[in-house]
């Protein structure tokens, strides 16, 4: 049996082994940055998509987020906050959700990076681009998405 939780990701291009993010927990102050914006819903937003329609919707919106996230690290932002329900839109059903839930594994059960090991586990094509994208421009990344997992 699979559930879905619907969570926000936090992503930075920290790897796996430990290297400093763009910001230390012990320092006092950080620079956010807040994109908000009129996300791009699926014209069949009710019904079930496959994996790849979903992602080729999701595609459209992280588009938006690509250089959203290059203008906040160019404005001296540490960490970007992403819209709630920005990447695939709100009002699912427990059907029609299916196609874009991704694989997140548990960061306190596993250390892995995935923009430098996106093979590791399936469905988690845009968690490898968001972590691609914190990775490029050194910052820490707040995205809202659905997440698969066996209750077994």
């Amino acid at each position: 049996m699979y559930s879905f939780v619907a969570i926000s990701v936090i992503l930075s291009f920290t790897p796996a082994f430990g290297k400093p993010g763009p910001f230390s927990l012990s320092g006092s102050s950080y620079t956010a940055a807040v994109y908000e914006h009129h996300f791009i819903l699926d014209q069949k937003h009710h019904a079930p998509l496959s994996r790849a329609e979903a992602l080729q919707h999701m595609q459209k919106n992280l588009d938006v987020y690509e250089p959203q996230a290059a203008q906040a690290a160019q404005q001296g932002a540490q960490i970007l906050v992403f819209p709630e329900y920005g990447l695939n839109g709100f009002n699912f059903t427990r059907t029609s959700i299916s196609g874009y839930l991704e694989t997140i594994p548990d960061p306190e059960e596993e250390h892995w990076n995935p923009c430098t090991d996106p093979q590791r586990h399936s469905n988690t094509e845009v968690l490898h681009t968001l972590s691609c994208m914190a990775r490029r421009h050194s910052l820490y990344l707040v995205a809202n998405m659905g997440d698969l997992f066996s209750l077994l």
